[in-house]
């Protein structure tokens, strides 16, 4: 399992890329193993920072060329923003059929460090 750190603001759309390589080191299609074509990658969960799930998961992966896949969302606005994101993803190993497990944090940031408030 490894684990990839993104930065980011409240707003923005959040986007991860997977890598998927065989035992030779050569982009192939992994899959999750329970799909009808089989080669859908998984995005189990998004946990926000107050540790709530995200509705309407686990979804798929978009699959751009053997072995290359991305999934994006948009992060919500606000204070409420602000905060650690885990977003994991598993797939089988092309070659070894083992389940793979991906993790992505993603750090929202306030813009320019910080929120005012308007107390007027």
């Amino acid at each position: 399992m490894t684990m990839n750190v993104l930065y980011y603001y409240p707003g923005q759309t959040a986007t991860i890329f997977l890598e998927v390589l065989d035992s030779m080191g050569v982009r192939a299609d992994g899959y999750d193993g329970y799909s009808g074509d089989g080669y859908e990658i998984a995005v189990n969960r998004v946990i926000f920072p107050d540790l709530s799930l995200a509705d309407d998961f686990p979804q798929y992966m978009t699959k751009l060329d053997t072995g290359l896949y991305f999934f994006q969302f948009t992060l919500p606005k606000g204070i409420v923003a602000i905060g650690s994101y885990l977003v994991d993803v598993s797939y089988r190993h092309p070659t070894t059929h083992t389940v793979v497990t991906q993790i992505y944090h993603f750090i929202v940031n306030a813009p320019f460090g910080s929120y005012g408030m308007n107390t007027g």
